[in-house]
């Protein structure tokens, strides 16, 4: 949930709404708080006022005729909200509607606010300590002390109402503010998620894909559209390099065949042991690296132009597996490295097996390579529980693979540096093995080892669209 929620915080659009909302809310609130404010000092000065009037009204009125005055008024007084009350000296009740002198009631001749009991027993009023009333008490020159004043628990309940309204009202504004913004998010969310899908499988290496555009002409359209023209442009010139790459390695093939012919005809004229004889065969060494170098070219663009895809078939890893540990177990004992190989039933997978066996002797082929006398290789087959496809691990101890180099190794051409002492190789090894992982739609993964490297190839059953799932290295 937070984080649903701080992927939608992340649009301008949900920023924007809940933004409205904020400034609405306090708009509203701001608002009824001017009408609270303003009602409840209404409702306090007209209370006043008539407590007030009631004093002058009885300010003629000799202190000797007072308690009979307040028994008769109380009497008429129908809606029983009016408060009297004559007390003497000792606080002693001598007439009036309230039982009691109130505590909390200073006889200063100022009105103040207080809870009081009920004023009556027959009154309209709640008969609980809760009431509420404005009252002022007046010490006479007798020393008995006349208390008038007015019931405020109505009128506090309508300031109470209109409080609760105040701060309903926001809460309400700014839940349907988020829920506003919320909802006007998600459709923008979902052609982000889209782009961001894409960008995905654009990032990985599949050019031919394109922005999705809803036609909204939007920011988000616009954005799309700029994309969408620097991608054509992008793989206009890729395509342009890789065609004069291709091109080259075919077109010079040829050639270089009829040069190591001729340098071997050359070579055979000369006497073995002698120099020229010598120099000739540097010459057709470095004549066979550069047509084997050509030959992975041609192999890579081979299969990057999905050439091959007649030959997939519904496969079991088994005898595949088991083929490269046989083919590869003399070359192990040579070095003195110790093949081990380790076979878990799985599914069978949509895949071409001469080209899967391709990659995985390439993979095995640098374990092997790279890993030192007296090392170890183990190639394991089992089913990924949380891909639920088969996984094939080549795991050595062996030099290892740097972690800013483990994308640069499938790149073509590509030798680390600490490679060098060791092989003689071309470095387009890997190049092979991405460019047929990404036609099967599986997917490459370097994992951590503390010592040498740890590859593993998901083979994802029934995968054979270019481009599902293409070949990525990661650093968990």
């Amino acid at each position: 949930m937070k984080s649903e929620l701080l992927e939608h915080w992340r649009i301008s659009t949900f920023r924007l709404a809940m933004l409205f909302g904020l400034v609405f809310t306090l708009a509203i609130i701001a608002l009824l708080g001017l009408i609270y404010w303003q009602t409840a000092g209404y409702l306090t000065q007209q209370t006043d006022i008539i407590i007030h009037a009631i004093a002058r009204g009885l300010a003629p009125i000799s202190e000797r005729a007072l308690p009979a005055y307040i028994t008769d008024i109380s009497a008429h007084d129908m809606r029983k909200i009016t408060l009297y009350g004559f007390f003497a000296r000792d606080g002693q009740r001598i007439s009036g509607n309230l039982p009691l002198f109130p505590s909390k009631l200073p006889i200063d001749g100022t009105i103040h606010q207080f809870a009081h009991t009920s004023i009556a027993q027959n009154s309209t009023i709640s008969p609980t300590s809760e009431n509420i009333a404005r009252a002022m008490a007046i010490r006479l020159p007798s020393g008995a002390v006349l208390v008038l004043g007015r019931d405020f628990t109505q009128l506090a309940e309508i300031r109470t109402i209109i409080l609760n309204a105040l701060i309903g009202g926001g809460l309400g504004v700014l839940v349907l503010g988020l829920l506003g913004g919320f909802a006007l998010s998600i459709k923008p969310l979902r052609r982000i998620n889209a782009i961001r899908d894409v960008s995905q499988r654009i990032i990985l290496g599949d050019l031919s894909l394109r922005m999705p555009i809803a036609g909204h002409h939007d920011e988000l359209d616009m954005l799309a559209s700029t994309v969408n023209s620097m991608l054509v442009e992008i793989e206009r010139l890729l395509t342009e390099v890789k065609s004069v790459t291709d091109t080259l390695a075919h077109d010079l093939r040829t050639p270089l065949t009829r040069l190591r012919a001729l340098l071997y005809r050359t070579q055979q004229q000369n006497d073995y042991g002698t120099p020229q004889y010598n120099v000739f065969e540097q010459a057709l060494a470095e004549t066979d690296a550069l047509l084997g170098r050509f030959r992975a070219l041609l192999r890579i663009a081979e299969i990057e132009n999905c050439q091959r895809q007649a030959g997939f078939i519904m496969l079991d890893l088994h005898p595949v597996v088991l083929q490269i540990y046989e083919l590869f177990e003399v070359l192990a004992e040579e070095k003195s490295v110790q093949l081990n190989i380790a076979l878990e039933p799985t599914a069978l997978i949509y895949a071409d097996p001469e080209l899967l066996f391709e990659a995985l002797s390439n993979i095995v082929d640098n374990a092997i390579k790279f890993t030192p006398s007296g090392g170890h290789v183990t190639i394991k087959l089992m089913h990924d529980a949380n891909s639920a496809a088969p996984r094939i691990d080549v795991i050595d101890n062996g030099i290892g693979i740097a972690i800013n180099e483990r994308e640069a190794v499938l790149q073509r051409f590509y030798r680390s540096h600490r490679h060098q002492p060791h092989s003689t190789g071309y470095g387009l090894g890997l190049s092979i093995v991405s460019a047929i992982v990404q036609l099967h739609g599986f997917h490459l993964e370097f994992q951590e080892a503390a010592i040498g490297t740890h590859l593993v190839l998901y083979c994802f059953v029934g995968s054979s669209r270019r481009g599902s799932n293409i070949v990525n290295t990661f650093v968990p």
